[in-house]
């Protein structure tokens, strides 16, 4: 099994969300046929450049909700399981060392509630002590097989996550205005 992960946050909550799926393969199988799926949705030359170099959630969400439901319902055809973590802000303020720190917590809040043997993939934070700091503390657990950083642009899974994990804090914060959370829900698991 494999684990992709990534995270957000607002001005309410920090959020780590996981897609557990099969294997690499099968994330790349998906997005392939996502990608064929919505070859013939309208788009400029000039966005369609953008969006199909990283299908982000921040342009997704804005302008290309159509593309947004076509790759949830893509991921609703295998096998998987969308587990999130969730830290709710005080408003105090949410200083780096912290927000690493609460990010390690939440991803190994996600890794102990899987009991199968995972791969995990993040999205690279270009932050080399704190990438090392997430393999030292997650490597511990007996299931992990494997961790590493990777480049979202690069990683299918890592581009379906950051849209899951988008749909989470749109879900937590009451702003799902598109109603994406009932498109997945019954996958989904927090801990």
């Amino acid at each position: 099994m494999i684990l992709y992960v990534d995270e957000t946050e607002n001005d309410e909550y920090f959020i780590v969300t996981g897609l557990l799926i099969a294997s690499k393969e099968t994330a790349m199988s998906a997005y392939k046929h996502f990608k064929k799926k919505i070859e013939n949705i309208p788009i400029s030359s000039n966005d369609k450049m953008k969006v199909f170099t990283e299908f982000k959630a921040t342009l997704l969400d804005r302008k290309y909700q159509r593309i947004k439901v076509r790759m949830l319902e893509e991921l609703n055809d295998l096998n998987h399981l969308i587990i999130y973590s969730c830290y709710v802000k005080k408003g105090v303020g949410f200083p780096q060392a912290f927000k690493e720190d609460t990010y390690i917590t939440l991803l190994a809040k996600i890794v102990s509630s899987i009991e199968e043997d995972i791969s995990i993939v993040f999205d690279t934070f270009n932050k080399r002590d704190f990438e090392e700091k997430i393999v030292d503390r997650i490597s511990s657990y007996n299931h992990v097989q494997a961790i590493m950083s990777r480049d979202s642009q690069k990683e299918p899974g890592l581009q379906f996550v950051d849209n899951l994990c988008s749909i989470m804090r749109m879900h937590k914060s009451g702003s799902d205005e598109n109603n994406f959370y009932s498109l997945i829900e019954n996958c989904v698991r927090e801990v």
